[in-house]
């Protein structure tokens, strides 16, 4: 990555994160109350069907084995969350791919998956967390989490199941090899009760009765505000009795997953994050050393691990950028090549780009300058890679004194 390339890119990304934070939910964009109270009624039903249509994606996994597919829904900027099923048998080279009726069909990289055995009880955890580009121009939902569930809440159940899809054009030609035209079929929605709230040796799971069925796993079981209360992840039926039940992970699961894997889960008002809930098959020890291991995230030839109450923003191989959830600061990282110059003059170049300060030289070598952008202060550290041909470019944008800067700094290795 040049450097010139570098500093854009981070710069657009501080810029769209800002932007970001000051837009309405969904929700808060489709108020109102001129209207009837059937009518306000109807409206906020349409309302919560268009965020599902935009947030509920299908997912489609190919190796040279076949082609399977599943469901997920969109939790953060460019992250979508599924179950650990639908995409961890993916053999070597395999491709994901995630689409709906906003989003063309775009490749998606696994980031974290965790898949507990459900031999041992069904309420091990089955998630998986992916990674997309987002398609320019369109304005896509975060759908925000609510832990308050109970016996017979009305839900309702979004996905892709394999015995509705199968009948759309793009599903055919994938049942018949080919995934080189693959276009959404419609999200189906339907419509059930919270059965109960019950709980095994690992923790808690909802059963529930809004129809699922295969390709609906990792697909959102969400109230009446379009608030994910879930994770559809497995139905049973008794086929002698006609009896079924269908299954969902516990929203407050959810969101220790995502906060685990550096993604913050937004959350409906009134929610917190307390407590993480029980889990009497995991021990202690070994469960916290397995959080503090995923926290760490790698990128390039660094490692660093996420601060709690930050997210990541955007990142590759060259790039990598966090920002704390209350607004207040942000920190980047570019690796770029040196290209030939020293570097002071790299320092130099960059300072002139972005319309910073003189470069300076500290006692460890390090090149420290600053610069404004509407207002808001960054401070500059350009320094030597262990590859002599590469730098490193940290940027701390905003609150320099902030807690989660330190603690991301100290930890990168």
């Amino acid at each position: 990555m040049s450097l010139k390339k570098g500093a854009l890119i981070l710069l657009c990304a501080f810029a769209a994160w800002w932007a970001l934070t000051a837009l309405p939910s969904p929700m808060e964009a489709a108020g109102g109350d001129a209207a009837p109270p059937r009518a306000q009624f109807e409206e906020r039903r349409r309302a919560v069907g268009a965020m599902m249509e935009a947030a509920t994606v299908w997912i489609v996994a190919e190796d040279d084995d076949g082609i399977a597919s599943g469901t997920g829904f969109i939790v953060g900027d460019g992250y979508i969350a599924t179950n650990a099923h639908v995409v961890d048998g993916l053999g070597k080279g395999g491709t994901v791919y995630v689409l709906n009726e906003r989003i063309p069909a775009r490749r998606a990289r696994i980031v974290k998956v965790i898949h507990e055995d459900k031999d041992e009880a069904v309420s091990g955890r089955d998630f998986a967390l992916l990674r997309f580009d987002p398609p320019k121009g369109v304005e896509l939902p975060v759908l925000s989490l609510n832990f308050d569930v109970k016996r017979m809440d009305r839900v309702s159940a979004w996905g892709y199941p394999a015995m509705a899809t199968r009948f759309d054009a793009s599903t055919q030609r994938l049942q018949r090899g080919d995934s080189s035209r693959l276009e959404s079929p419609p999200v189906i929605y339907t419509e059930g009760t919270v059965n109960a709230i019950v709980k095994d040796k690992l923790g808690s799971s909802i059963l529930h009765s809004a129809s699922i069925a295969g390709g609906n796993s990792g697909g959102p079981l969400v109230n009446g505000k379009g608030e994910v209360v879930g994770m559809n992840t497995w139905g049973y039926k008794e086929e002698d009795e006609g009896a079924f039940l269908n299954g969902a992970q516990l929203a407050a699961e959810i969101a220790f997953f995502l906060a685990d894997n550096g993604v913050t889960p937004r959350l409906a008002p009134g929610q917190q994050m307390a407590a993480r809930p029980e889990r009497s098959g995991a021990r202690g020890g070994e469960a916290r050393e397995d959080r503090r291991r995923r926290l760490r995230r790698r990128f390039g030839n660094l490692s660093v691990v996420i601060p709690r109450g930050w997210s990541v923003i955007d990142e590759d191989e060259e790039l990598f950028l966090v920002g704390a959830d209350d607004g207040a600061s942000a920190v980047g990282i570019v690796i770029g090549d040196m290209e030939g110059q020293t570097l002071r003059q790299l320092a130099g170049a960059l300072s002139k780009e972005l319309g910073g300060t003189t470069p300076e030289r500290d006692d460890d070598g390090v090149y420290i300058f600053s610069f404004s952008d509407d207002g808001t202060d960054t401070l500059v550290c350009v320094a030597e890679g262990d590859d002599k041909s590469l730098y490193t470019a940290i940027f701390i944008s905003g609150d320099g004194e902030h807690p989660g800067v330190e603690e991301f700094l100290s930890s990168l290795e």
